[in-house]
């Protein structure tokens, strides 16, 4: 005999802290046990960005860290259609009754998919548990045992260890050296294609110069210059990008400032108009609190990449959404596929022949601007376009 489930009933009854999201990160559903966590109503947390919600610590440095790896988490949800277990990560949390008063709470999250009947992600179930006080009394058990002598630790360790923690311990060096190996591994990688895509103008250069050399006298002066430049912009760009992805993740040198975002996409989209058909359409005074000219770095390469792959016209649109700035830029060209969406992210990814080196960069532009949101709290992915092509939004927090 079949029964009826009512899903959301269940939904209401887990005891974890859950909710449900789309795949721009807007809550669409929450159980209680998520808004008890939250220390807020349902209502409060319904039709938000996920982040909204929640004050930041400005003066904690794990933020960041917990930020990018939740988001690369969901975008691997995403991207593979299978559950991703997050590592526990700490979080600052305001004290009841004093905004400015934070405590350290530690949590570890799973987030899966749901999909839709033709077996795409349309949503994702985010799971969070508190291992705050498990974590705590780790700690706390470790102290106490490095206070014990020799003797009297090797029996509180024989006596207390569980199995489970004995095969943890020995995992643990087996884990460190699977992560070093796959740290070399795409270090390789890295090196092996940032050596390819340097070896392209060093040999249109080197052919450009020995045909020179062999018949001077049919030289074009002038054309053969010009082509000498353009292949060393080139290599002079693939530099660059490769030395602002190999900065130190903690940039302490950034200076953030408070930046009129409606001006600095007014005035980078001048400098655009006689390259694409560009159409406009910004809030006034949209200010946040950034790098300048990081976020007009990813600006631009979002313009770049929509410029080349338009059919007619470039779309920009910058609005506020809840408590950040959203800037979308979109094409009316062929589109990207969702399986490749979070693909192109990757450095010196190029999914088509019209992103050739002709017509495009070494591939790094996409995977810069990616970093450039997530260093500003922020966050990049690809929608589909009203016009049929590729929407890239970027959503970075208002200035306070």
């Amino acid at each position: 005999m079949r029964h009826h489930v009512d899903y959301a009933a269940v939904f209401t009854a887990i005891p974890s802290p859950c909710l449900i999201m789309t795949l721009n990160l807007t809550i669409v559903a929450v159980n209680q046990a998520y808004a008890d966590t939250c220390g807020l109503q349902t209502e409060e947390l319904l039709g938000r960005y996920l982040f909204d919600p929640f004050p930041r610590n400005p003066a904690d440095p794990d933020e960041i860290r917990a930020l990018r790896n939740l988001e690369a988490s969901l975008w691997r949800v995403r991207a593979t259609g299978q559950s991703d277990v997050m590592a526990p990560h700490k979080t600052a949390m305001p004290v009841p009754g004093s905004a400015d008063v934070f405590e350290e709470r530690y949590w570890s999250a799973i987030n899966s998919p749901i999909l839709d009947p033709d077996g795409a992600v349309t949503l994702f179930l985010h799971r969070v548990e508190d291992v705050t006080a498990f974590l705590t009394g780790r700690q706390q058990a470790g102290a106490r045992a490095r206070k014990l002598d020799a003797h009297e630790h090797t029996m509180e360790a024989e006596r207390c260890a569980p199995d489970e923690e004995l095969q943890e311990l020995n995992e643990q060096p087996r884990e460190a050296e699977t992560h070093l190996e796959q740290l070399f591994d795409r270090q390789r990688q890295f090196a092996a294609d940032a050596s390819h895509e340097l070896r392209t103008p060093i040999a249109g250069l080197r052919l450009q110069v020995e045909a020179a050399k062999l018949y001077p006298d049919d030289v074009d002066l002038p054309d053969l210059l010009d082509h000498v430049m353009g292949d060393l912009d080139r290599l002079e760009n693939i530099i660059n990008d490769l030395l602002f992805l190999a900065r130190p993740q903690a940039d302490t040198g950034r200076i953030l400032e408070d930046v009129d975002l409606t001006e600095l996409v007014e005035a980078q989209a001048a400098r655009w108009a006689d390259r694409c058909n560009l159409r406009l359409d910004v809030d006034p005074a949209v200010t946040v609190n950034a790098a300048p000219g990081e976020i007009a770095r990813l600006f631009v390469a979002l313009l770049d990449n929509a410029r080349r792959h338009a059919t007619h016209m470039v779309e920009v649109r910058l609005r506020r959404a809840g408590e950040h700035a959203e800037l979308a830029v979109a094409d009316d060209g062929e589109g990207i596929a969702p399986a490749d969406r979070e693909r192109v992210f990757r450095n010196f990814v190029r999914l088509d022949t019209a992103r050739s080196r002709d017509r495009g960069g070494a591939g790094l532009g996409l995977a810069i601007a990616r970093d450039i949101a997530s260093d500003h709290h922020g966050t990049l992915h690809i929608e589909d376009s009203a016009t049929g092509g590729a929407c890239f939004v970027f959503r970075i927090p208002l200035a306070r």
